[in-house]
């Protein structure tokens, strides 16, 4: 197949306004580009609160244990739910919190992590005659 020059005029003409509309995604806000969402800034103060309530049966945990203050682990033994701790700690990018408890008898525990006041984690653990759950969170 012979081209001519108008043939190639149009394919090139083509060729150029696909191109242009490929790199140039307008928003909504008529911007020619999207911005890259910026990771949140680290170091930063955050407010941690952990808790354990009961949702069923059992009234007290034997053990819990959480990330504290400095990033170590501190534990209360022989708990009376519901059970709050709130502390304030400043975290690096991938500080991680771990939070566990143990508990003995029939029913169900719920157990919640907040960050600023936004819960990041939230589980329910139930059982029979041990009831133990554990979790954790990641700042990224």
């Amino acid at each position: 197949m012979k081209m001519n020059a108008k043939n190639m005029m149009a394919i090139a003409g083509a060729a150029i306004l696909m191109t242009g509309f490929a790199a140039c995604k307008k928003d909504s806000n008529n911007n020619t580009t999207t911005p890259t969402p910026t990771p949140a800034a680290y170091p930063k103060t955050v407010t941690i609160e952990y808790k354990l309530t009961s949702e069923s049966g059992v009234d007290s945990a034997s053990s819990i244990g959480y990330t504290n203050e400095t990033g170590g682990t501190s534990n209360a033994m022989n708990v009376k739910l519901p059970f709050s701790k709130k502390l304030t700690r400043t975290v690096k990018r991938y500080d991680n919190l771990a939070y566990a408890f143990n508990a003995y008898g029939a029913g169900t525990l719920r157990m919640t992590i907040l960050v600023d006041g936004t819960a990041v984690k939230d589980q329910k653990h139930s059982g029979t005659n041990v009831i133990s759950g554990s979790m954790a969170y990641i700042f990224e």
